[in-house]
């Protein structure tokens, strides 16, 4: 049996991005053995702004060349003929000027897969602007999705002011800058968010060509990437008022469990049991008050129906005063000892002096060549067969430059061709999606689970989603609804024997299990790897994590806390300016937590069908928290990395990167990073220090105007792109934004199909599904009859919708 190393091993990719997404999505495919070859122009400045390249960068080979010097463009067409794949992110016509279009590369490689990201796709009316995270985050609005709107996004795409809209934000509730108006937030979003699609995309590729023989080009852009971190915020549905649909928590009037502590630190509280915080806090010194209930349990609970938002109004206060009376290690100790959810909001670098970090491998400690030890985030993504690591520190720019123009000789004289990576598929085979023909289980919990199957049905999975028989309230609920677009439900009742045997029967039809389950609570109900890989051993097991294997493992895992935890919280609301956190309304740690699972499960399909073999996989939200915080390391004698610091406005990261509000009170965010621009810039606005007086005696509008044509890079930020983007018909065509229909609320608009593939695209197979809504359908094609679905249902080992 053919054994890898990684995942990716035997793979050679050829890095010619720019920006942040591709090199992170490369450094991904190096950290699971690929060899990874970076081209980059000679002279070019690193990303600005930013020192992730010393950590996007590790394990790869580097190498400069001029793609305008014609030898120089000979050696990446010569890599290019040899490659598994190219990663490009290209300005429109660029890659085809140079030659390096997928369709001519493909015809002397028909197995080459080619990951594109762009800016802003194929859209004609957003393709040619500049493609800065920041702008992109204005173009779209992305900056007034940071502290919430007012009512959530769904009320504000529907033009309604949202529930209770004579109550404002509660005293003293501050969230970052404290202003009105859009924020930047330290974390690049949109790149985030294409970095997260393109290792998808890529990975469900090389499972298409690994039965097909061919590649084909996959497409993301950083537009795409900024709905894939809004996706389950922005829908528009056709009757909002429907039961259980809207939460409060993405409300920009909601208190959302973010508490500064006697010692003057912050902790993040999630889920809010204000039960506990006030009786542990009632005296004089903290009491470990034990949780006598599940939380969906605790009559004191918060609903996160409209009523829930008024009830955290009226206890804010009194959980600020609770909290304030002892310190933050008080606090995370005694909810450690209570099993609830309490972190402290630490900085990146704190993040990354974590020991317990350090021993599950999602740290590491590399030799640069230049600072030393550095420490950085490690291995995000665990395979049991084929286990990553981390190839090596980030060489030198041109460190690897000779080698890469021999080895490109040597290819171009026909004496370097190796084996490939994977044999070729059966003459004729044929996939129309990439993950047609696989059936998954989902045994998702939340959001960070279901949130995976419903990616994986997007990439052509049959997804059966098994849903407890009280599952039918998250289930109506707009996140319930966000995560399981495009998948048939059943709902069972595991604690009964005859639901038990049906799971079971179910997990034997499957090619892939996901769960998100705390430890020990698969195998109680005989679902653990080991039990299922004995009976199936071609199965893929997922199950993801809150947190990192060591002592937090047992703890309540939410997105929230592991953006305290991993620095995103204390970067995103400028703290080292003096701010309080922030959980940015974009945040990706659920969903990001879902889309590393969707990558490593794509990936264990596409190992599987080169060596017939299953695996376990899992990752962790606290893995995609130092994802987003990745620009950050820590040199050995504890000095974080100077990685760009938002100032307390949080309007900009430099006077050359930032936003500024206009005469209209609207805002416009400008980027003059290369000194051509700024020159342009200075002329037309003055010096840094006069810019912000300037820059509000015109409207937004026509300093763009401006602007734009004196080749400056800007955007006007754009509140209300949410509300338009729904009847976008060009949105539509792309596939961007898709409408299906949802039980309770109708017709269900969301965001659509993020990743473009050129062979076998993305498909949205249905609305989401409802609890149980198939239990009848999928009972008989797993071999029951009639009269025994009939006799599960009345024993309640069955639920039906």
């Amino acid at each position: 049996m053919l054994r890898r190393v990684g995942v990716y091993d035997g793979l050679r990719v050829v890095d010619l991005s720019t920006g942040i997404a591709g090199p992170m999505v490369t450094m991904l495919c190096a950290d699971q053995g690929a060899q990874v070859t970076r081209i980059e122009r000679p002279g070019a400045d690193a990303v600005p702004l930013g020192s992730g390249e010393r950590v996007w960068h590790r394990g790869k080979r580097r190498a400069e060349l001029d793609l305008r010097d014609p030898a120089d463009l000979a050696v990446v067409r010569a890599l290019a003929a040899d490659a598994d794949v190219i990663v490009e992110s290209f300005a429109p016509g660029r890659a085809a000027s140079l030659g390096l279009d997928h369709d001519r590369l493909a015809s002397s490689n028909p197995r080459l897969i080619t990951l594109s990201i762009s800016a802003y796709g194929a859209h004609p009316a957003h393709r040619h602007r500049p493609g800065y995270d920041a702008l992109v985050m204005a173009r779209t609005g992305l900056l007034y999705d940071q502290k919430g709107r007012v009512g959530g996004a769904m009320e504000y795409i529907a033009g309604r002011p949202g529930p209770h809209p004579e109550f404002g934000t509660p005293d003293g509730l501050v969230r970052g800058a404290d202003r009105d108006g859009p924020v930047l937030p330290r974390t690049t979003w949109p790149s985030i968010g294409a970095m997260y699609l393109g290792a998808v995309g890529l990975a469900a590729a090389l499972r298409a060509r690994a039965v097909t023989g061919t590649g084909q080009r996959v497409h993301t852009s950083l537009l795409q990437g900024a709905l894939a971190a809004t996706c389950l915020n922005w829908q528009r549905v056709e009757r909002p008022d429907a039961p259980l649909y809207w939460m409060w928590p993405i409300d920009a009037r909601s208190i959302e469990g973010l508490y500064r502590c006697a010692d003057g630190r912050w902790v993040h509280h999630w889920t809010v049991r204000p039960h506990w915080v006030l009786s542990a806090a009632a005296g004089d010194s903290l009491a470990a008050a034990p949780l006598d209930t599940a939380y969906r349990d605790d009559p004191d609970r918060l609903s996160m129906e409209p009523e829930g938002l008024l009830t955290g109004m009226f206890l804010h206060p009194l959980l600020a005063e609770a909290f304030a009376k002892f310190p933050s290690g008080a606090w995370t100790a005694a909810a450690e000892q209570a099993g609830m959810g309490v972190a402290a909001v630490r900085s990146p670098a704190e993040a990354l002096a974590d020991e317990a970090f350090a021993a599950d491998g999602c740290v590491v400690t590399v030799d640069d060549p230049d600072l030393g030890p550095i420490r950085h985030v490690g291995v995000v993504l665990d395979f049991s067969a084929t286990p990553g690591r981390v190839q090596g520190p980030t060489h030198r720019r041109g460190a690897d430059t000779a080698e890469v123009r021999a080895e490109a000789t040597g290819h171009a004289e026909g004496t370097a061709r190796r084996a490939t990576a994977s044999p070729p598929a059966p003459a004729g085979a044929h996939l129309a999606h990439p993950l047609a023909g696989v059936r998954v289980l989902d045994l998702g919990l939340g959001v960070a689970g279901p949130f995976t199957g419903r990616l994986l049905a997007d990439l052509g999975a049959d997804v059966v989603k098994v849903m407890a028989m009280w599952d039918g309230y998250w289930a109506g609920t707009h996140m319930g609804l966000g995560t399981n677009r495009g998948k048939r439900s059943i709902a069972l009742d595991l604690k009964s024997a005859a639901g038990l045997a049906v799971l079971h029967r179910l997990v034997g039809t499957a090619d892939v299990v996901t769960t998100n389950w705390r430890p020990g609570a698969a195998a109680r109900l005989g679902l653990d790897w080991e039990g299922l890989h004995a009976r199936h051993p071609r199965l893929i097991w997922c199950n993801t994590r809150g947190y990192d294997t060591g002592p937090r493992s047992a703890l309540p895992g939410t997105d929230q806390t592991a953006a305290a935890l991993t620095g995103t919280e204390w970067a995103d609301g400028a703290c080292d300016a003096g701010n309080p956190p922030l959980w940015s309304r974009s945040n990706m740690g659920d969903t990001g937590n879902a889309l590393l699972a969707a990558a490593a499960i794509c990936a264990a399909l596409y190992h599987r069908e080169l060596t017939g073999q299953g695996q376990a996989v899992s990752t962790a939200i606290v893995n995609a928290g130092l994802l987003h915080t990745a620009y950050s390391y820590l040199r050995a004698d504890g000095t974080p990395a100077e990685s760009g610091r938002l100032d307390a406005e949080q309007t900009g990261l430099s006077d050359r990167y930032r936003m500024f509000r206009c005469a209209d009170q609207r805002w416009i965010f400008v980027v003059t990073l290369d000194d051509r621009s700024a020159a342009r810039f200075a002329e037309l606005a003055g010096p840094p220090g006069e810019r912000p007086a300037r820059l509000a005696e015109l409207t937004a509008g026509d300093w763009f105007e401006l602007l734009d044509a004196a080749g400056v890079p800007c955007e006007v930020v754009d509140e209300s792109f949410c509300r338009t983007l729904f009847d976008d018909p060009e949105a539509a065509r792309l596939g961007w934004v898709t409408t299906t229909e949802a039980p309770g609320v109708g017709r269900f608009e969301d965001p659509g199909l993020l990743i473009d593939f050129s062979a076998t695209p993305g498909v949205v197979q249905r609305g989401p599904c409802g609890c149980g809504q198939h239990s009848r359908q999928l009972l008989g094609e797993a071999g029951y009859a009639p009269e025994e679905i009939d006799a599960l249902i009345a024993a309640g080992a069955v639920g039906v919708s």
